[in-house]
């Protein structure tokens, strides 16, 4: 269990009395309501991805990304929706038991770092399951070439918008990205301004432990989560989904990426996905 778990075993007495409890340790009562959440798995991811990785904040209204799978086997089982699209979501406890996953594909000069994160619910500020759904994956996309970042694009239900690198906020080579409610709707990943501060409880541009393609401790382990049912939500580092997203990405970049196959690794497949020397997997 995590140390959300651990922290509320240690809780006694009344639910109104473990409320008053978390909420005088600067806890969302809503944890409560929480189902398990699986340990973290270890950094494991090559030098491309981690130097491209993305530094995240997350507005007010918005839960932090979690696991979505432990070293166990343990697939994270999601939430409701609660009182607010945030609820028991979003502590200070979610950013230190944290993944990121990533999958790179490299050809013809270019290079796209695929990154993933899973959030737990997805829902309005009216909570409604006409609109809003238990599980949530959003993505963002650095695209490179000879190593300097080109492109940058985010997800938002099912699309992908790029901007070029000149027009994003950067932390260092990590560009700046948010995860927000959009109005009415549901969240989405959007850029960051570049005057904009942190809101998130580190007050950083927050970068997850990440988990390259070849990065998992095992090839069952990353099978299970690529191919778990997650509801209205999906994984476009799967075999499956990553062609159809990259194409989605080149769509609205245009020529400039027309040499890149979205359907092919570098044919020695040293860069795409990516080898890992001391960890992970080979295939």
């Amino acid at each position: 269990m995590t140390l959300t778990f651990a922290l509320l075993a240690g809780l006694v007495g009344t639910s109104a009395a473990a409320a008053v409890n978390l909420t005088s340790l600067g806890l969302d009562p809503e944890l409560l309501r929480r189902d398990p959440v699986p340990n973290k798995l270890p950094q494991c991811a090559t030098y491309a991805d981690l130097k491209w990785q993305p530094g995240l904040d997350f507005d007010r209204d918005s839960c932090y990304n979690t696991p979505a799978i432990g070293a166990n086997g343990f697939l994270n089982p999601g939430m409701g929706c609660g009182k607010s699209p945030q609820g028991g979501c979003r502590d200070e406890i979610d950013l230190n038991n944290n993944n990121v996953y990533s999958r790179s594909r490299c050809n013809n000069g270019w290079c796209a770092h695929i990154y993933a994160y899973y959030f737990e619910k997805d829902f309005p500020n009216v909570c409604t399951a006409a609109i809003g759904h238990r599980h949530d994956w959003e993505h963002v996309v650095v695209w490179t070439k000879n190593d300097k970042a080109i492109y940058v694009a985010t997800s938002a239900h099912g699309e992908y918008y790029p901007r070029k690198a000149s027009d994003v906020a950067w932390d260092g080579t990590h560009p700046k990205i948010v995860y927000h409610l959009e109005g009415q709707g549901t969240h989405a990943m959007r850029f960051a301004s570049k005057s904009e501060k942190p809101e998130n409880h580190k007050k950083t541009w927050f970068r997850g432990t990440l988990v390259s393609y070849y990065g998992f401790p095992s090839v069952d382990l990353r099978n299970k989560m690529m191919r778990a049912d997650w509801g209205k939500a999906s994984i476009d580092l799967r075999d499956s989904r990553i062609e159809g997203a990259l194409n989605k990405n080149k769509l609205w970049i245009g020529n400039d990426v027309k040499a890149f196959q979205s359907g092919k690794d570098a044919p020695d497949g040293h860069n795409s996905p990516g080898r890992i020397n001391g960890c992970g997997v080979s295939n």
